[in-house]
């Protein structure tokens, strides 16, 4: 398997600058960086330390839940491209599910054993899947590739979105609303903001945990809580719906609960 794209096929044009590259039009066109996140961090390790050779791949390898590199996926500029590492058929149990959780922050370019058959991560919503085997050389080119694609096709929008305390809608979450030291809080408030779809608890508790085991239940409902003073100060809720132990999470703004609750009632 050499790529499942025709994309990544194309050859970065221009030296060897990370930070940007210039096209066949001859305009440069910046893109975000890498974020490296594997499943078996100990067992990425040899490749990506020969990917570093090349300069075009960052010298962090995040594990699977790593709330820095999620909040990295959501808060860089430009765009970072997620690449997720998966060393061997047996670090893949649900990779389809942990490709879809993780489109949700960021764009993902899976790298996987040969002869993995990449059609149910592209259908779970992977830019792009590689094989590991190719030289490392290659793989870096592709990666770059696919860094150029995705800064001039996916429309440049905040991350942060909602309409909370003088706060319109499409407009950037200041840095400042955001907790200093509390990594869960400020993650679980880019994941509610960035994506309108409501979050299950499952697929929160699979993306929140280690690659081995999911985040308790009990953990995630204490994150929940510790994030409600939070949104409060930003005119925002948080909106629990379902039962039989499947909740799903969103947010509103508090204006919006308020007027739900008094029709309902």
């Amino acid at each position: 398997m050499m790529s499942a794209t025709p994309t990544a096929a194309r050859r970065p044009a221009g030296g060897d600058n990370p930070v940007g590259r210039a096209g066949a039009d001859g305009i440069d066109t910046p893109f975000g960086p890498c974020v490296v996140i594997s499943l078996d961090r100990a067992r990425s390790g040899p490749l990506l330390r020969d990917a570093r050779r090349t300069q075009l791949l960052p010298p962090v390898v995040h594990p699977w839940g790593a709330l820095h590199a999620y909040a990295e996926l959501l808060t860089g500029r430009p765009r970072p491209l997620a690449v997720l590492d998966v060393p061997d058929e047996r670090c893949a149990y649900v990779l389809g599910h942990r490709v879809a959780l993780l489109r949700r922050l960021a764009p993902v370019t899976v790298l996987v054993p040969e002869d993995t058959c990449p059609a149910a991560l592209l259908e779970a919503g992977a830019t792009n899947v590689l094989a590991r085997s190719m030289p490392v050389e290659e793989l870096a080119a592709r990666l770059v590739a696919d860094q150029r694609w995705l800064a001039r096709k996916e429309a440049r929008t905040p991350w942060y979105q909602g309409k909370g305390k003088g706060q319109e809608q499409g407009q950037e979450l200041s840095p400042s609303h955001l907790p200093p030291h509390q990594a869960s809080q400020k993650v679980l408030l880019g994941l509610f903001l960035a994506d309108p779809q409501p979050w299950c608890c499952h697929d929160l508790t699979r993306l929140l945990g280690s690659a081995g085991q999911p985040l308790a239940r009990a953990a995630l409902r204490a994150r929940m809580l510790r994030l409600t003073p939070l949104l409060d100060r930003l005119g925002l809720a948080l909106c629990r719906t379902g039962r039989w132990g499947r909740i799903s999470y969103t947010v509103v703004s508090s204006a919006r609960l308020s007027q739900d609750t008094q029709r309902a009632a």
